[in-house]
């Protein structure tokens, strides 16, 4: 009996532990959902602001604002999945900010009640893009762009593939399954999943829709492609570059609702789920609608880059072709013709490569593709000809102006030699490169990336913090800073240009910026450094270069330069429509995250929501794990540490490496978290001081007695939790008398990434403490972090930067762990605040120069 109940207990506790993590683990996806839907609507709003100064631009202003309500609407909701009834009044505010739009817009855009299950794609950008998928959203566009050819066709759209998962209990079974695999899942376990799907019925409605929208195709003998329409696929977050499946030439109604399935099915491929589990993504966040276009029958297909990958800035075009269907082209499945071109179509032959082609890929009678043998007369011909190499070079042209950024194009040549464009999407292995420089005149100071454009002429006034930012300029100003402070966007009227160390052209200081007319630079590396002395500069956004300022331009900056007072704004320089929508869409009013007025209360337009929800859903996720964790130690992995810093690790995604063993205890080497590596690299330093420091004052002394004390609840670094992923971690540790708090995304694209830094608490005085937040605050500020201090709290943030950059900064984030240990203890008067920090600065983590110098200063203590 007593057995019984003992088995019992363990069971509940089991589930009980299992439920908890498996709530943690959802809370994750929801946050890194937070994330990516950040990144769609700060995309939207910086181009609804640049339509509202656009001439003409009221036009677009419609579709552009539905589709950034509906965005910012799943932020709100998925906001308040993360942290139940904490933030409900946000709904209400949405519904107020959503309606004053609409009304402003003065038509009719109801959300439809029923959203369309097929919708053709010729009418189709009229829906928004998250119910496309990012491939049908784009060639929807572009199907009223009459020097491109898009094929005929339709889209099944997310709702419709929604409807079929939650059809007869599918999406349930797909969870069961999911939810008790673990990270060593195989391709058994993705089959199983994928049968489930292949053999599920069609629910009638999408049936009916599905090959009502097929038969004009089929009747006139025209096949189809069915296609992946992800609104994760060619995104900035995440790519899901060949993740998925493509079923081409679909010849009859059978082999429509086949592939159908076939393509959905390949969400849960073993690929395709490997890879959501190391991005650290939920691997059952569904976001897929089906692409449907007509087959081409191609004589000749392939790729065409709008730039060279690895040299941009040379302007050149790459063409890849292929003889028969493109897929070949695609996989890399057959050799390809090279083709480099220049703007003007002209074709470099010295570089151009035309090899052997004995196979291609071409449709099959009755459905299907087939592998055949190209005749021998034509294997070593040329595929395209001088005037069809000239097409394609005047589409990268124009896609690129189109697109506003370099294009991955997927195309086909038809027998009769017509063009048909069948893909576009960014061209995402581009790496920024520094603009030319200017053919006459000194070299620039520095180069970045032209954020805003335009240019400005004015001294520069360095920024660290929010104090830099309180005086109102005198003259003609250029903010020099770090990162992409949100705090400047209150003074930025008043000056004339900003540089910018990390940022990027779609954060919400550009956007601010762009609406200003102030020309802001970003990525330019060093400046905060570079720059600091070099008095007045010119900025030159267009071309994101920085000049030293010349007699002629100084003199005619102070001349045109006016008081605040005296200034127009930009909704003052605007038609009554366009100012009221800036309002109520792109103004951004919430500016201080940790100031009184960052509240709903506050909020009064769409881009203050989306700030809102992007700073609490990271505060959310400080306090995910601590309650949930501390009640299941036994969920969790023990880090085993060559120092007194005790880590309890949840992995919620691929941040762990433990070959398919149940280990309750790991070494550091089994984590593959990049930012807790970073961290955890900081924290192991050589010379922090981890151990009891060796006397000082008397509070020193007290704290020594007490970590030596083991019969205390709480010995030193007990209980600490990190969550990770393979590109995220979540540190909560409790040390001695304080918490530190870090929440840390490195991922491949730098505008997502961010460091979270928060610290509070001492055992000593409160003025001691205050002096050792202050100089935490100064540390930080020197390695380009925006760092709060008010009282013993110090909050920082770093945002925009490099996955490099992060793992830089993380690293001097784990080193403080070790160094502030204690640290308030030995704050005996204001002017320890400096010295402290420069020793950190300087290497000296131990504080062994500082001790030698003053004699009574423990390290460390």
């Amino acid at each position: 009996m007593v057995k019984k109940i003992i088995e019992q207990h363990r069971a509940r506790r089991l589930l009980r532990r299992t439920e908890a993590i498996t709530l943690l683990k959802a809370r994750y996806h929801a946050f890194r959902a937070v994330l990516a839907s950040n990144a769609r609507a700060v995309d939207a709003v910086t181009e609804i602001a640049m339509r509202l100064h656009a001439v003409g631009g009221e036009a677009e202003l419609a579709p552009l604002a539905r589709r950034l309500i509906v965005e910012t609407r799943e932020m709100v909701e998925k906001l308040n999945w993360l942290e139940p009834d904490r933030h409900r009044l946000l709904f209400a505010t949405h519904r107020r900010i959503a309606s004053a739009i609409e009304d402003r817009l003065a038509t009719n855009l109801p959300a439809p009640v029923n959203p369309p299950l097929c919708v053709p794609l010729g009418s189709a950008a009229a829906a928004p893009a998250g119910q496309l998928g990012n491939k049908a959203s784009v060639l929807a566009r572009l199907t009223a762009r009459p020097e491109f050819r898009v094929p005929d066709g339709f889209v099944v759209t997310l709702p419709g593939c929604r409807l079929f998962l939650e059809h007869q209990g599918l999406s349930l079974g797909l969870a069961r399954l999911v939810t008790r695999l673990t990270e060593t899942w195989s391709a058994d376990d993705s089959r199983e999943l994928q049968e489930l799907i292949r053999n599920a019925p069609l629910p009638p409605p999408l049936a009916t829709a599905l090959l009502d929208a097929a038969r004009p195709f089929f009747k006139n003998n025209r096949g189809l492609a069915v296609r992946s329409s992800s609104a994760s696929e060619d995104g900035q977050l995440h790519s899901f570059a060949g993740q998925f499946t493509s079923v081409l030439n679909i010849t009859n109604e059978q082999q429509l609702l086949a592939a159908f399935r076939e393509v959905v099915a390949s969400s849960f491929s073993a690929r395709s789920l490997a890879y959501r589990r190391h991005a650290g993504l939920d691997p059952l966040a569904f976001d897929m609608a089906v692409l449907c276009l007509e087959m081409v029958a191609a004589r000749v297909a392939g790729i065409l880059l709008t730039r060279l990958p690895q040299d941009p800035d040379s302007g050149v075009i790459l063409v890849s072709a292929v003889p028969g269907l493109g897929e070949a082209a695609v996989s890399g499945s057959a050799a390809a013709d090279l083709y480099y071109l220049g703007r003007d179509g002209t074709v470099d032959h010295t570089r151009s490569v035309i090899v052997a082609k004995e196979q291609r890929l071409a449709c099959q009678k009755g459905g299907g593709v087939v592998w055949e043998p190209v005749p021998r007369a034509l294997q070593e011909q040329t595929l395209l000809q001088t005037a069809e190499l000239g097409t394609l070079a005047r589409w990268a042209v124009d896609l690129e102006e189109w697109a506003k950024t370099p294009q991955d194009v997927e195309w086909a040549m038809d027998q009769a030699g017509d063009f048909f464009l069948l893909q576009a999407r960014p061209l995402t292995t581009l790496q920024g490169q520094p603009p030319p420089r200017s053919s006459s005149g000194p070299p620039p100071l520095a180069s970045g990336i032209g954020a805003a454009g335009g240019r400005a002429t004015g001294r520069v006034r360095l920024v660290r913090n929010r104090q830099d930012l309180v005086a109102e300029p005198t003259e003609p100003t250029v903010l020099v800073m770090p990162q992409s402070f949100v705090d400047a966007a209150n003074i930025l009227p008043l000056v004339a240009g900003v540089l910018v160390d990390l940022g990027n052209p779609a954060d919400h200081l550009a956007c601010v910026a762009r609406e200003h007319a102030v020309p802001l630079i970003s990525g330019l590396g060093d400046a905060s450094r570079s720059l600091a002395d070099a008095g007045w500069v010119t900025v030159d956004g267009s071309h994101g270069q920085v000049h030293a300022a010349t007699e002629e331009e100084i003199a005619a900056a102070v001349a045109a330069w006016q008081p605040a007072a005296a200034r127009q704004t930009v909704a003052q320089a605007m038609p009554p429509l366009q100012q009221e929508l800036r309002e109520l869409i792109t103004a951004l009013n919430l500016t201080d995250a940790y100031g009184p007025t960052f509240n709903i209360l506050e909020c009064h337009s769409l881009h203050d929501i989306v700030r809102y929800v992007h700073e609490k859903a990271v505060l959310a996720m400080f306090n995910a794990g601590d309650v949930t964790l501390e009640e299941n130690l036994g969920a969790v992995h023990i880090l085993d540490a060559p120092v007194p810093f005790f880590v309890s690790i949840i992995d919620v995604g691929g941040g762990l490496a433990l070959e398919g063993r149940t280990m309750r205890r790991i070494s550091p080497d089994r984590v593959v978290s990049r930012p807790f590596c970073a961290l955890w690299q900081g924290i192991v330093t050589p010379g922090l001081a981890w151990g009891p420091p060796p006397g000082g004052s008397p509070m020193g002394s007290v704290v020594s007695s007490w970590l030596t004390d083991h019969k205390s609840s709480r010995p030193i670094g007990m209980p600490n939790y990190a969550m990770v992923s393979r590109d995220y971690c979540n540190l909560n540790a409790r040390m001695d008398f304080h918490f530190t708090m870090v929440d840390a995304v490195c991922a491949v694209e730098p505008r997502n990434n961010h460091i979270q830094f928060r610290f509070k608490g001492g055992g000593a005085n409160l003025v001691r403490r205050q002096r050792r937040a202050i100089c935490i605050g100064t540390i930080l500020e020197h390695y380009g972090f925006l760092a709060d201090v008010r009282d013993d709290l110090v909050n920082a943030t770093l945002q925009g930067a490099p996955a490099a950059v992060i793992e830089e900064k993380l690293v001097v984030v784990g080193r403080l762990l070790g160094f502030t240990r204690l640290l308030d203890a030995a704050m005996g008067d204001d002017g320890m605040v400096r010295q402290v920090a420069d020793a950190f600065i300087q290497g000296d983590y131990g504080l062994t120069n500082l001790v030698a110098a003053q004699g009574d200063v423990a390290p460390n203590g």
